[in-house]
């Protein structure tokens, strides 16, 4: 699986968006150091700051966006040529994740890469199954859902009608949640 994805990224110097970056210490800090052109969105200002000064400690240019994946309106159409899902898409629901999928699809541009990194199936922990909804995948805190668990072909069902041609996946078989990766293009 690999081999195909790792032939699939584009050029150093090529832009890269990462979805629910954090503090930007994961595949955005390692892709900078690669020399990609680094941007990272999460809806915490608190980790957008964090991300700045980490990035800023180490001398390392980032560019680093406060706001909602669901809407992007200040990158412009076909700005990214990889965009990659730091674990993001499991954290919306409904709607949303449609939005999300749409957007991704709007600033990729035209054969560019998206990876998504997604907590999938059902929680395995006898107490977060007590508050997950199999018909839904959602998992719910105080009765309201917040994380959307489905299995790993579910995923990659939503990915073709949003415009994305899946070329490989993988899970991750964990004791308290499996982790889906899936590669595909615009």
């Amino acid at each position: 699986m690999w081999l195909e994805a790792v032939q699939l990224l584009p050029p150093l110097l090529a832009r890269m968006l990462e979805l629910g970056c954090g503090n930007g210490m994961s595949s955005s800090y390692l892709m900078a150091k690669r020399g990609f052109e680094i941007h990272g969105i999460d809806i915490s200002h608190v980790a957008i700051d964090w991300a700045r000064e980490r990035f800023a400690q180490e001398n390392i240019i980032g560019n680093f966006h406060h706001g909602d994946v669901r809407s992007m309106p200040f990158f412009s159409n076909c700005f990214f040529d990889l965009v990659f899902d730091g674990s993001c898409l499991h954290c919306l629901i409904g709607e949303g994740r449609d939005r999300c999928l749409r957007e991704v699809r709007r600033i990729l541009r035209p054969r560019g890469v998206f990876v998504v990194s997604s907590m999938c199936g059902a929680p395995k922990s006898e107490d977060a199954l007590r508050h997950f909804d199999p018909a839904t995948g959602h998992l719910r805190k105080d009765g309201k859902p917040y994380r959307t668990l489905k299995a790993k072909e579910s995923i990659e069902a939503e990915l073709s009608p949003a415009g994305f041609r899946l070329v490989c996946s993988s899970l991750n078989v964990n004791p308290w949640w499996d982790h889906a990766t899936i590669v595909c293009t615009h």
